[in-house]
């Protein structure tokens, strides 16, 4: 059986089901080694503003260990050693980006003895500030051009790849556990009357979802001007804590609209089962794995142009409007309220929205791993 290393940086609440489905499967020998164990513990959480735990196991059901390493391997030798010595246990690596000192030091390792390694990143094409990609140009190609394969999450990330010249891209798509996110949040529903009236929203229109940081990139307070300009037409239900959540609610008087704060993991689903639409109006996202879990759970998904998931998972079926142009999101909004409350399209849309989302499912990233490390041990 192939030996797969994946080094992660930190514990990722969204990588960890991944990591249990490979293991599951038992078609590679699977090893995650974090640099880190941040996540699996208390830890400050910028986005957010504040320190938080998950209160989900991220670290059961697959083999993992934490590195331990310090800020750069030029600083911290011994961790530099450790990484190395794992790096020669593995048949193949999968590596996340390029942009820690660390992933690249495991690129050189790997290249000197022999490893091939595969990538996984986010990035797109045209994607950054044309200053960053002044000197991120170079380092990509790099990179992705001497790897055995590119993980390729979405569209974006696949036309990527082949710009800065993988020898090939496997589809490993960006992935939630849907069936998490679906039972949960149809657990939920026989009570959504009950819960919105507890958060103080009317149970007589649609429910908009913002569930992300509120921080300036995500552009918050574009999706409350928005709802404010359909004069009562949805409710909004804001999720999620950050520098921008006073500011929020303050614009948020007057509305039909409820900001909870951070909610943790377990109850997240619970939450999406309250929703019939998901607005992301972000200014910049590389996927936006909210999406998914919206969708999982039935919601239609109204993103902006600069969300990474919209040419995956959106078009042809919610809406996806420019950035930043606040008129154009309320249009969408609306058009989606009017599709959930018609009742025979309501429906119908709800299933191809789940049907859509099903082809990004955990299975499907596990295969494209498999047929990556497959190829990339092959040659």
């Amino acid at each position: 059986m192939i030996r797969l290393g994946v080094l992660a940086t930190h514990v990722i609440q969204y990588q960890a089901p991944l990591y249990r489905e490979l293991a599951r499967r038992n078609r590679v020998d699977l090893e995650v080694a974090f640099l880190t164990d941040a996540g699996a513990r208390v830890y400050l959480d910028p986005g957010f503003g504040r320190e938080l735990r998950w209160d989900v196991d991220l670290l059961s059901g697959y083999p993992n260990r934490v590195l331990g390493v310090g800020a750069s391997p030029a600083r911290h030798p011994a961790g530099l050693t450790r990484l190395a010595a794992w790096v020669r246990a593995q048949d193949a690596l999968v590596v996340h980006g390029y942009d820690s000192p660390w992933m690249l030091a495991a690129i050189a390792l790997a290249r000197g003895i022999g490893r091939p390694y595969l990538l996984r990143c986010e990035s797109w094409r045209r994607g950054g500030q044309p200053r960053w990609r002044v000197v991120r140009d170079p380092l990509a190609r790099a990179v992705v051009s001497r790897c055995a394969a590119g993980l390729a999450i979405g569209a974006h990330n696949d036309a990527f790849y082949a710009a800065f010249g993988a020898p090939r891209a496997v589809f490993a798509p960006y992935s939630v556990d849907n069936d998490h996110f679906r039972t949960g949040a149809d657990a939920a529903r026989p009570r959504r009357a009950e819960r919105l009236a507890e958060l103080g929203l009317p149970a007589d229109r649609p429910v908009v979802l913002y569930s992300a940081k509120l921080i300036p990139r995500k552009r918050p307070l574009d999706l409350v001007e928005a709802v404010r300009r359909l004069d009562g037409r949805v409710a909004l239900l804001v999720v999620g804590d950050g520098p921008l959540l006073e500011q929020t609610r303050r614009r948020c008087a007057g509305l039909a609209a409820a900001c909870v704060g951070f909610v943790n993991q377990a109850e997240l689903p619970s939450y999406y089962g309250l929703a019939d639409v998901l607005a992301l109006p972000s200014e910049h996202e590389t996927w936006g794995l909210v999406v998914n879990e919206a969708m999982a759970a039935g919601a239609l998904p109204v993103v902006s142009e600069a969300v990474g998931a919209a040419p995956d998972l959106v078009e042809g079926l919610g809406h996806v409007f420019p950035i930043g142009d606040v008129d154009r999101l309320a249009d969408c909004l609306a058009a989606a309220a009017d599709t959930v409350e018609d009742p025979e399209a309501g429906p119908r849309l709800r299933m191809r929205v789940r049907e859509r989302v099903d082809r990004y499912s955990l299975a499907a990233t596990a295969d494209g791993y498999e047929r990556a490390v497959e190829l990339a041990v092959s040659r």
